[in-house]
């Protein structure tokens, strides 16, 4: 399991992205929540999902939810929702 967080950048004409929405600050609040829990869940920082105008967004791979609009107070609340790792 790991957690992908876009942070991709864009520029005008189209300002619209999860990296000019606090992507970066995102995953590091993902990975600063998953180690004071103890949890051992990697934050991949990627390009695009092409979600951009719902962004910034957040994917939980393999299982494949989306969370879309994600601001760094949401965090906690992503962390909570991991299914349990297995052993």
């Amino acid at each position: 399991m790991k957690l992908n967080v876009c942070v991709m950048r864009r520029h005008a004409p189209n300002p619209h992205s999860c990296g000019n929405g606090g992507g970066l600050e995102i995953a590091s609040k993902l990975e600063q929540t998953l180690a004071e829990r103890g949890l051992s869940v990697p934050v991949e920082r990627i390009a695009c999902f092409g979600l951009c105008l719902k962004g910034p967004n957040v994917r939980l791979l393999p299982q494949g939810r989306f969370w879309h609009e994600v601001k760094p107070g949401d965090a906690e609340e992503i962390v909570a929702a991991l299914p349990p790792c297995d052993s």
